[in-house]
């Protein structure tokens, strides 16, 4: 495996003359969570809405195929196989929207009733073990989501750690994000999710 900063290397190369590109796209995932949710804030403000409440947790959950297809977008330009994210996005979000759909709503079923008895530690983990999942769709789409599951537990057995590492390594980017008021978030999450898709790629060899 790579070093952090070998991950970080390869995914500026990805993000060379597309870091626009993919900022628009985390601008339309945002958006479209916002406007999905939209309901949840009208029940908070008034009460006779309340059936609403939950609008907010269904909204992530829809939009959560798109976010990841923008991954394997990021990881296509990885392999040099597509030039933008956008077509490359929407391209795969059309053909495997149910198939992640489902994987998005097992996982965070799963990581919350996990974080739940283990005070959040066991979340933690598990989110780490199927991190792998979305790519695992992408290149094998004739895998289960049950299946895919289970091969990401096992790819990223005694990887977990390195891979929590590399997150760590964009705490300070993270940081300065929040000083930006939340923009350069449109730029920090494609930039580590790239890294990831690199990390991806190794542990897949």
């Amino acid at each position: 495996m790579k070093t952090s900063s070998q991950y970080r290397a390869q995914a500026r190369e990805v993000l060379q003359n597309r870091w626009g590109e993919a900022a628009i796209m985390q601008v339309v995932i945002l958006g479209l969570v916002v406007i999905l949710s939209a309901p949840s804030a009208l029940a908070t403000l008034h009460p006779e809405f309340a059936a609403l409440t939950n609008m907010s947790s269904l909204a992530t959950i829809l939009i959560l195929p798109i976010q990841y297809a923008f991954y394997n977008a990021l990881l296509c330009a990885l392999r040099n196989q597509h030039d933008s994210l956008w077509t490359a996005t929407w391209q795969i979000v059309s053909k495997q929207y149910g198939q992640f759909f489902l994987a998005g709503l097992l996982i965070m079923i799963l990581t919350a009733l996990i974080g739940i008895v283990t005070l959040g530690i066991g979340a933690i983990i598990l989110a780490y073990a199927y991190s792998m999942v979305p790519y695992l769709l992408l290149d094998y789409p004739e895998l289960s989501v049950r299946e895919a599951m289970k091969l990401s537990r096992e790819m990223t057995r005694g990887y977990k750690w390195d891979l929590f590492v590399l997150d760590l390594t964009f705490i300070g980017w993270i940081l300065l994000s929040i000083l930006t008021l939340g923009i350069g978030v449109l730029f920090v999450e494609p930039y580590q999710q790239a890294a990831r898709s690199a990390f991806y790629e190794d542990l897949r060899a």
